[in-house]
């Protein structure tokens, strides 16, 4: 019985530890930096162009589709392929080496329709005792600001993290990605001109 409770002794001061070290790990300066709109307008557009320009078409050919993959997963690093299954539609059944279909009933608002704009622009960053916990991150946010009642509401934020090189990479999303149903198409929102 003793050994029990000197186990269930030692577990609890293990436990008390790992919580105090995690207590560490707070940030002893956290700043907000403003980050120009126009840079990150174009940071937006470069991505949602690709998009775009896909979700606009009918079909790809396998080899296009090949070359779609590799542009994306340059611009977008592993988050391509999510975005690629949300562009195409998956036919299980379908020849191997049949065109691929792009999906027609489904909105995935970018800044080129009109009433979606970049609303905020900001670089957080946390500064730790230890200076390997660092962290900096770029967060730039697109909402749509027009009347349809569907759409109210709608933001989507992107996230950037500096690679080795000091050049802001996609490192993930919030927000809603894309709108599906008979209801949608690309064409749902104008397009600006």
């Amino acid at each position: 019985m003793k050994r029990f409770y000197f186990g269930l002794l030692v577990m609890v001061i293990v436990f008390l530890s790992a919580c105090q070290s995690s207590e560490q790990l707070e940030p002893i300066k956290e700043e907000t930096i403003d980050f120009d709109k126009k840079t990150a307008l174009e940071m937006v557009e470069k991505k949602e162009k690709m998009i775009i320009d896909i979700a606009l078409r009918e079909k790809a050919t396998r080899l296009e589709y090949k070359e779609i993959e590799k542009s994306f997963t340059k611009e977008f690093g592993g988050h391509a392929k999510t975005i690629l299954s949300i562009l195409f539609t998956n036919n299980m059944d379908s020849d191997p080496e049949s065109d691929m279909d792009v999906a027609q009933h489904m909105l995935y608002p970018t800044v080129f329709h009109k009433g979606i704009t970049i609303t905020d622009a900001v670089i957080y960053k946390s500064y730790f005792e230890n200076e390997f916990f660092n962290q900096t991150r770029l967060s730039i946010k697109e909402e749509y600001i027009g009347d349809d009642e569907k759409l109210k509401d709608w933001n989507r934020e992107y996230f950037f993290t500096p690679n080795k090189n000091g050049e802001w990479e996609l490192n993930g999303f919030s927000g809603v990605m894309n709108f599906l149903g008979e209801d949608y198409n690309m064409n749902y929102l104008e397009l600006q001109r």
